[in-house]
C-alpha cells in the first residue's frame, strides 16, 4: 500500500465513510505498528525486510484463495491485510511485549489434543489404544494402521471407539469408510454390515467419507447399500459421499455439512405425528437441527471440517463456540467472570499451537482477556 492510498484511507476513517474490514485494517495497523513501535525498532533491517515481504504474500494469497470475482474488490485487500499483518506479526515475532499484556500464565500444563481413544468390546472389555498410531482397521480382524493386530473380530458383535477430551482418531469400518473421530466422541458400528443397510451411532463430532457399495437381492437385481448415520434424534442416509456430522449433547443441536455427494437427513417430526420427514442437503449445505427445528443453509464447508485437517477456522463465531471447541480439544475448563456473550472472532490457527497463542489473537481482535490457571481458563 503506497502512502496516497493510506493517506486516503485514514480521511476515509475521520469522515466516517470507511468500511468494516478498513476499519479492521486501521485498527490492526495502529496497534501493531503504532502503538508497539519500540517492538519493530528491535528487529533488525533484514528482519523487518523479510516481514514486510511476508505480509504482502500472504496478502496476495489471501486475496487469490478468497477473492469472490474476477472483479477485485478493494475492501478484500483490507480484510486480507489485516488477518495477515496480525498473524505473522505475532506468530512469527511473538515479541513478549506484545503477549504479557493480554494473557496471564500462572502454570503451563495445557498440550494440544493427540491421537488417542479406547476401543470398548460388546462384552464391555475396553482396549486402549496405542497414541503411536493415527487410526484402526475393522475387518476379520481389528488392526493398526500399519497392520499390527489389536484384537480379533467376533462376528455379530458390536464395537464402540470413545474418544476423550483431548483426543482424536481415526477409523476404516468393514466396508472401507472412512471416519476421523473428534475429541470427546463415540462412534458405535458392527464387526459386519449386513446386506440391506450400513448404521453406525454417533455422538460428538465425526467427519465421513463413505464408500460405495452393490448387493444383490433375492432377484439376482443389483442395488446400492445405504450407509446411515444416526445421531440422537437425526438419521443421515447417504450412499457414498464426505460429510461432517457434530452432534455434542452439550451443543444442544446437531450440524450436518455436505462437503460432496448427496445425503438426506431424516427427522422424526414429534409435532405432526412422528412423521419422518426427509431433507435433501447439497454439496456445501448445512443443516442445523434444535429441537423439532430444522433449519438449511449454505456455508464455507471449512470452518466444520479444518478440524480434520489440524486447523480451527471461525468466520463471525461467538467466543462461546469457540471456548467450547478449545476446551475439548485442550482438556481445559471455561470460566466467564466477564461477559463475552457479544465476542465473535475470524480467523484460522492451528490445533497444535499451545493455546495460550490461540487465546491472545483472540484477544487482540476483541476485547477480551484471558487468565490461565492450571487446566483452567478466565474469561475477563
Amino acid at each position: 500500500m503506497d502512502r496516497k492510498t493510506f493517506l486516503e484511507l485514514l480521511e476515509k476513517h475521520r469522515n466516517g465513510t470507511a468500511s468494516e474490514e478498513e476499519r479492521q485494517f486501521l485498527d490492526v495497523y495502529y496497534r501493531l505498528f503504532e502503538k508497539d513501535r519500540d517492538v519493530l525498532r528491535q528487529l533488525s533491517e533484514d528482519d523487518r525486510g523479510r516481514l514486510k515481504e511476508r505480509i504482502k504474500r500472504g496478502i496476495d494469497g489471501q486475496i487469490a484463495q478468497n477473492k469472490p470475482s474476477r472483479q477485485f474488490k478493494p475492501y478484500w485487500y483490507y480484510a486480507a491485510a489485516a488477518a495477515v499483518i496480525l498473524s505473522l506479526f505475532i506468530f512469527l515475532y511473538k515479541p513478549a511485549s506484545l503477549e504479557q499484556n493480554h494473557i496471564i500464565t500462572q502454570q503451563d500444563s495445557i498440550v494440544p489434543g493427540k491421537n488417542t481413544a479406547t476401543l470398548v468390546l460388546e462384552s464391555g472389555k475396553e482396549i486402549t489404544l496405542s497414541d503411536l498410531h493415527k487410526g484402526i482397521v475393522i475387518g476379520d480382524l481389528i488392526k493398526y494402521d500399519d497392520g499390527q493386530v489389536v484384537s480379533p473380530a467376533i462376528a455379530g458383535q458390536m464395537l464402540t471407539l470413545k474418544t476423550p477430551r483431548g483426543g482424536q482418531y481415526e477409523l476404516t469400518l468393514p466396508d472401507g469408510t472412512r471416519v476421523w473421530l473428534n475429541a470427546g466422541s463415540s462412534l458405535r458400528y458392527p464387526v459386519h454390515f449386513g446386506k440391506e443397510e450400513r448404521r453406525v451411532f454417533l455422538e460428538g463430532e465425526a467427519y465421513f467419507d463413505v464408500a460405495k457399495v452393490m448387493s444383490r437381492d433375492q432377484n439376482g437385481l443389483s442395488h446400492k447399500v445405504p450407509f446411515r448415520v444416526q445421531a440422537g434424534a437425526q438419521i443421515v442416509d447417504v450412499l457414498g459421499t464426505q460429510f461432517n456430522i457434530s452432534a455434542y449433547t452439550d451443543d444442544h443441536k446437531t450440524l450436518t455439512t455436505l462437503i460432496e455427494g448427496s445425503v438426506n437427513v431424516l427427522v422424526n417430526d414429534k409435532t405432526d405425528g412422528n412423521e419422518i420427514k426427509y431433507h435433501v442437503l447439497k454439496p456445501g449445505q448445512q443443516s442445523v437441527l434444535q429441537g423439532q427445528d430444522l433449519m438449511i443453509s449454505t456455508v464455507d464447508v471449512r470452518q466444520f471440517t479444518a478440524w480434520k485437517d489440524g486447523k480451527f477456522v471461525f468466520e463471525q463465531e461467538p467466543l462461546e463456540n469457540i471456548l467450547k471447541m478449545l476446551a475439548r480439544w485442550y482438556d481445559v475448563e471455561i470460566i466467564y467472570q466477564g461477559d463475552a456473550s457479544s465476542v465473535t472472532f475470524t480467523g484460522s490457527v492451528g490445533r497444535y499451537e499451545h493455546i495460550s497463542e490461540i487465546l491472545d489473537k483472540i484477544s487482540y481482535t476483541q476485547a477480551v482477556r484471558f487468565e490461565i490457571e492450571g487446566r483452567r481458563v478466565k474469561v475477563m
